[in-house]
């Protein structure tokens, strides 16, 4: 029997667009649920639980878990209380330290009584990271469907006891930039004083939020090499002026190199660590009287390891960077008419020569001059 191909092609095409729907998850099954983010570590910076209770994943923000008691114990019988210095954020005091070699579990009541608790999990020795580098770059961003330059930023490590196998990693970003005028004096109720603080000169912070795990478990030797950490272009300021990356790595054990990596999944579709998760995937802590309660999070424990570099203007293939004051333009006046202009937004850079007797003054926008609109004119104490 011969049969139309045309007909059948229709005819399956009518089936399976008819089988097309809108997914729409059961957020409310995933609301006001108990949420713990919490990595113990040895490092100076003390220990932080965060509480928070899930909302559905339409919507954004965190509702803080506030008013717990929150402890964390080992085997060797010690037990240390956390304090809440800010909503829902439990810190240790400064003299607590993690110790790799013990084990730790972690302990939340909440103030309706309901009790949680982690699986007890081992303070894994992390190894030292071999390097922390760059490469000069050209690809398509999220910014520009054209290949754009930049700069990638690679790690290599190993552990020569070939026992670790499992890593997760953390960054931190900070950069100088400048305004585009270095103001020198200010109005002061119309007198003309000399500046104290400076306002040119200031610097940004970033932490990581994406999810970067890896594992060696499948080759010969355990060695992680040019693991790509992150890519900067030239389509922001961190470039403009100088630029250090600080790498913060951590050992794993399989089962949360599992649970991170299935993080890392969900967040290359959906966004960062920190968005609402379309399903729940199981972590390691517990409501002991309530073994159905679903719970979010994982506790973590693990030594840290850092590296941190330093790159300047001169050490990479030149290349323009974005321009944020290319809105900005100045005017040069008399003393009478500094008042008028401050009331639309100029603001005084100072006084300049000029070939009048009369004294003359340069102005410009605010945004143009005042660096601390966009960043700290505090320099960090680990600056170069």
């Amino acid at each position: 029997m011969n049969v139309n191909r045309n007909n059948i092609l229709f005819f399956l095409l009518l089936i399976f667009n008819s089988c097309i729907f809108d997914f729409d998850p059961p957020s409310k099954d995933y609301e006001n649920l108990m949420v713990v983010e919490a990595l113990l570590h040895n490092g100076e910076e003390a220990f932080v639980v965060k509480l928070s209770r899930s909302i559905p994943i339409d919507t954004a923000g965190l509702i803080p878990e506030t008013g717990a008691l929150v402890s964390i114990s080992d085997n060797t019988g010690d037990m240390h209380n956390l304090t809440e210095y800010s909503p829902g954020k439990y810190y240790s005091s400064p003299d607590f330290r993690g110790h790799s070699g013990r084990m730790y579990q972690l302990h939340i009541q909440t103030t309706q009584g309901r009790r949680y608790e982690s699986d007890t999990v081992l303070l894994r020795e992390t190894p030292p990271i071999d390097s922390v580098y760059f490469k000069y770059e050209e690809r398509v961003t999220a910014e520009s469907l054209d290949k754009i330059p930049g700069l990638q930023f690679y790690l290599t490590t190993h552990d020569p006891q070939n026992s670790t196998w499992y890593y997760r990693w953390e960054f931190e970003e900070t950069w100088e930039f400048k305004s585009l005028y270095n103001s020198l004096q200010i109005w002061n109720d119309g007198l003309i004083e000399d500046r104290v603080e400076q306002v040119y000169r200031c610097w940004k912070r970033n932490s990581s939020t994406n999810v970067l795990v890896s594992s060696s478990k499948n080759l010969a030797k355990d060695i992680i090499s040019e693991f790509p950490v992150l890519y900067v272009s030239n389509s922001t300021d961190r470039l403009g002026v100088k630029y250090s990356i600080l790498v913060k790595q951590y050992a794993l054990n399989e089962i949360s190199y599992n649970y991170w990596k299935e993080q890392e999944n969900i967040n290359e579709n959906l966004g960062t660590l920190f968005d609402p998760q379309p399903y729940v995937i199981k972590g390691n802590i517990y409501n002991p009287e309530d073994v159905n309660e679903i719970v979010l999070g994982f506790f973590d424990a693990s030594s840290i390891q850092e590296e941190r570099i330093f790159i300047k203007k001169g050490e990479y293939p030149f290349f323009k960077t974005i321009n944020n004051y290319a809105h900005c333009t100045d005017t040069i006046v008399s003393y009478n008419q500094i008042r008028s202009l401050l009331g639309e937004g100029y603001m005084l850079v100072g006084e300049v020569s000029a070939q009048t007797s009369s004294v003359r003054y340069l102005l410009s926008y605010e945004s143009c001059i005042d660096c601390t609109l966009y960043g700290t004119n505090i320099e960090p104490d680990f600056w170069e």
